[in-house]
């Protein structure tokens, strides 16, 4: 059965109900926010129909943990007369899974297993027991990572169900500030519904807001790099930096911004509008019209030199002990500069 076959753990939802409750939910993927969300969501429909505390339980499997006597466990009748609850924990590291495909195919009418598997699973992997036999039984779920317009999906829609409503360009941004991380995007919004106190907020607003420091955020640093401004860049990135962004989040960002302005440069001698190109490249409006302001790297020997900067402060990033501040300096300089020496160098 191919790959695509698989249910997103989206689908969870539709099999929570009494009369749709699975005796198998098996949840894998690279994204640990969802899994986690999909176990709550679980847990607290199954919760209602088990009368005892002794019919719960986690466990963490190790490598020698025994799945014969999980199965064991399985089959016991529950102390309350109700259902069982069984969740397993790391079942990635579990060595012999074998004895999981007969229990698939004969499960028990009282008892709910959810089995956690960290990380994804190769079409080879799944075309295998105890993953084929899973699949074929409609009880496995793959939490991928959110990218791109999934991602700003996924918001808008966690937005909408809380009562606040975002738009496409305002969620992008937002992203683009926060990161991809459901677990901060999350809290963001959390901030977002408590400041505004039922009201709409400004996109100026939610920028604030998202911003880790409440004197500047990063597109105040991309800003005053864009204008060439020296010494505004080194106190905003020095500020971000005291307020926790980290050093890699900064520099990625600035990653972008380069090559973002390149394909601005390319966009605009094609006349390409500007909501057409930030759409082509992934951005928000709101970014996109920010490179093509940044004049000071309007010019193709400033780009070049901007790529060689970053690549200086990646490495330096990988393989010296400069502290951040440090770091973010001497990149800055780099990038206003057309310095052909490496600062980096000792």
């Amino acid at each position: 059965m191919p790959k695509s076959a698989v249910q997103s753990i989206n689908d969870v939802n539709k099999f929570l109900d009494e009369k749709s409750l699975l005796p198998i939910y098996f949840l894998y993927g690279e994204d640990s926010f969802a899994i986690e969300s999909a176990v709550y969501l679980i847990q607290n429909k199954v919760e209602q129909f088990i009368l005892s505390d002794f019919d719960k339980e986690i466990i963490n499997a190790e490598k020698d943990t025994s799945l014969i006597n999980i199965i064991d466990q399985l089959y016991a009748f529950p102390f309350g007369g109700g259902k069982k609850l069984l969740v397993i924990k790391n079942f990635d590291v579990v060595k012999d899974k074998k004895p999981l495909s007969d229990y698939i195919n004969n499960p028990s009418g009282f008892s709910i297993l959810i089995l956690i598997y960290n990380g994804s699973l190769t079409f080879n992997e799944l075309n295998k027991e105890p993953f084929s036999v899973l699949l074929n039984k409609n009880y496995l779920f793959e939490a991928r990572v959110l990218k791109g317009e999934e991602l700003v999906n996924w918001f808008i829609s966690l937005a909408k169900k809380n009562n606040f409503e975002l738009s496409q360009e305002s969620t992008k941004t937002i992203i683009e500030i926060v990161g991809e991380e459901k677990f901060l995007l999350e809290m963001q919004l959390q901030k977002f519904i408590n400041y505004s106190k039922g009201k709409n907020l400004s996109l100026n607003e939610l920028i604030k807001l998202s911003s880790p420091t409440k004197q500047y955020s990063i597109f105040d640093l991309l800003n005053s790099l864009g204008k060439g401004d020296k010494a505004k860049s080194i106190e905003v990135s020095n500020n971000l930096i005291e307020n926790g962004v980290e050093l890699i989040a900064i520099i990625n960002m600035i990653s972008k911004f380069i090559l973002t302005i390149a394909n601005a440069m390319e966009f605009i001698s094609l006349k390409v509008n500007d909501k057409e190109a930030a759409k082509k490249l992934g951005t928000s409006d709101y970014f996109y019209q920010r490179c093509k302001e940044a004049k000071f790297f309007l010019n193709n020997d400033r780009l070049h030199n901007a790529s060689i900067a970053l690549l200086n402060a990646d490495l330096s990033v990988k393989s010296t002990s400069i502290d951040s501040k440090t770091i973010l300096q001497i990149l800055i300089t780099e990038l206003l500069t057309k310095a052909n020496s490496n600062p980096f160098e000792q």
